[in-house]
C-alpha cells in the first residue's frame, strides 16, 4: 500500500495523490496547496490501514491530447535524435493524422481509430510506403506514452499487417555489367574528365552518393589502402552515415593510383593560387561540396553519351555489390564494405546474385567420405541352400 504526492504536470504547481492499494491504482487531484496535499496523504494512508475508505470514486488525471503529445515526441525526441529527413517525413505525415485523431486524449484512441486513419490516407492515393510512415508517426508517440506508463497498450502495433498495407521492400536493382562499367568510365574520362575519380570511387567502393560528396582527404589512408567513411552530405548539410557508424572500405590499386594523382593535381592547383594547402574536400566545386543534383545530371549525361541504358545513380552501389558477389566474394565482406546494419539486409537484396553451385565444395565432401567409408568390394554369389531338405 502507498499514497504518494506528486506534481502533475511537472512545474504546473498542481498536486495530486496517487494511491496504490490492494492491486488498485487511483489518483485524486488536490490543488495548488502542497501542504494540504501532504496532510491529505497522511490521513488517507491512515484510513486505508483501517480499511475505512473504499476506492473507486477518485478522479483520474486527464491524459494529454494526441496532437499535443505528438508534438512533444516530434520536437523532443525525433528532431534532436533522428536524421532531419526522418523528422520531415513524420512532420509531413502528421498533417494527415492530426485532423482525424489529434483532438482525442491518448487513452481514448483505439486500434479502430488508427485503422481508419491509415485507410483514409491509403484511399487518398498515397503509396504503401507513405502509409507505413504515417503508422510510424502514430505509433511513436504511443510508444513513448507506454514507456511513461500513461497507457498500457500501443494501438498502432499490428494494424498495417492486418490491413495488408505493410511497406513492400524494393528489391528491384539494375546493376551494370563489368563491360558497361568500363564503357561508362571510359566515356567519363573522355567527355567529363573532372568527374572521373568521383565515379571510379563510386564503382570501386560502393559508397553512397552523400558519402562520396562528403569525403575528405583525411579519410583516405594511402598506405593502408582504405577509406574511412565518416559522414554524409545531404540537403546542404553534413550528417552521420545512414547507420550512424563509421566503416572502412578497401581501395583497389586502380582507385588508389587515381586518387594519388588527383591529390597531386590539387596540391599543384593550391600552390599556383597561393593557398598552400589543397581544399580538404576530395571532390569539390569551387571549394564547396558538390550539389547532389549536379552529380546526378552529370551521371545521366555520361549514360547518354556512352549509349548505355538508363539506371539510377544508386545503382552504382548495387553494381559494386553484384560484381563482388558474382566473383564469389563472401556476403559478409560485401556487407562490411557497404555498411549494412545486418547481413540479412545484404542477403535480402543481393541473395539471388550469390553463386548457388560450387562443384568443388561438394567434391571435397565426397573425398572425406570416401577416405572414411571405402566402397565395398564385389562379393561372391551366395549359394542357396534348401534348409528343409537337409533338416
Amino acid at each position: 500500500m502507498s499514497v504518494k504526492v506528486r506534481e502533475r504536470p511537472k512545474g504546473s504547481g498542481v498536486w495530486w495523490l496517487f494511491i496504490d492499494h490492494r492491486g488498485q491504482r487511483k489518483s485524486k487531484k488536490i490543488g495548488k496547496d502542497k501542504r494540504l496535499a501532504t496532510e491529505a496523504a497522511k490521513k488517507l494512508s491512515a484510513k486505508l490501514v483501517l480499511n475505512d475508505m473504499a476506492l473507486g470514486t477518485e478522479e483520474k488525471e486527464p491524459l494529454p491530447l494526441f496532437k499535443d503529445y505528438a508534438q512533444q515526441w516530434l520536437h523532443g525526441y525525433v528532431k534532436p535524435l533522428r536524421k532531419p529527413s526522418t523528422f520531415e517525413r513524420y512532420e509531413q505525415a502528421m498533417k494527415h493524422i492530426l485532423p482525424i485523431i489529434g483532438n482525442k486524449p491518448l487513452d481514448q484512441i483505439t486500434r479502430g481509430d488508427v485503422r481508419d486513419v491509415l485507410l483514409r490516407i491509403f484511399q487518398q492515393g498515397l503509396s504503401n510506403s507513405s502509409v507505413s510512415i504515417a503508422r510510424d508517426a502514430i505509433s511513436g508517440p504511443f510508444g513513448h506514452a507506454v514507456d511513461a506508463e500513461l497507457i498500457q497498450v500501443n494501438p498502432g502495433i499490428g494494424v498495417l499487417k492486418r490491413l495488408g498495407l505493410e511497406r513492400r521492400q524494393q528489391l528491384s536493382i539494375e546493376p551494370l555489367t563489368r563491360d558497361e562499367v568500363d564503357l561508362f568510365l571510359t566515356t567519363c574520362q573522355n567527355r567529363e574528365p573532372g568527374y572521373y575519380e568521383f565515379f571510379l570511387c563510386a564503382f570501386r567502393t560502393g559508397m553512397r552518393l552523400g558519402e562520396l560528396i562528403a569525403l575528405h582527404w583525411g579519410d583516405i589512408d594511402f598506405n593502408g589502402k582504405f577509406i574511412v567513411v565518416r559522414r554524409s552530405y545531404r540537403r546542404g548539410k553534413l550528417d552521420t552515415t545512414k547507420t550512424g557508424k563509421e566503416r572502412r572500405v578497401d581501395m583497389s590499386d586502380q582507385l588508389e593510383t587515381a586518387l594519388r594523382n588527383l591529390l597531386t593535381r590539387r596540391k599543384r592547383e593550391a600552390l599556383s593560387t597561393g593557398k598552400g594547402e589543397p581544399v580538404e574536400i576530395v571532390f569539390h566545386q569551387d571549394g564547396d561540396y558538390l550539389p547532389q543534383n549536379t552529380v546526378r545530371n552529370v551521371f545521366n549525361r555520361i549514360l547518354r553519351k556512352a549509349g548505355l541504358r538508363k539506371v539510377r545513380i544508386h545503382d552504382m552501389r548495387h553494381t559494386f555489390a553484384s560484381l563482388l558477389l558474382s566473383n564469389g566474394e563472401s556476403p559478409v565482406y560485401v556487407k562490411e564494405q557497404l555498411g549494412h546494419s545486418s547481413i540479412s539486409i545484404t542477403v535480402d537484396i543481393y541473395g539471388h546474385l550469390i553463386p548457388s553451385s560450387n562443384r568443388k565444395a561438394v567434391n571435397r565432401l565426397d573425398s572425406q567420405l570416401s577416405a572414411t567409408y571405402p566402397q565395398p568390394s564385389k562379393t561372391e554369389k551366395l549359394q542357396v541352400v534348401d534348409i528343409a531338405a537337409n533338416s
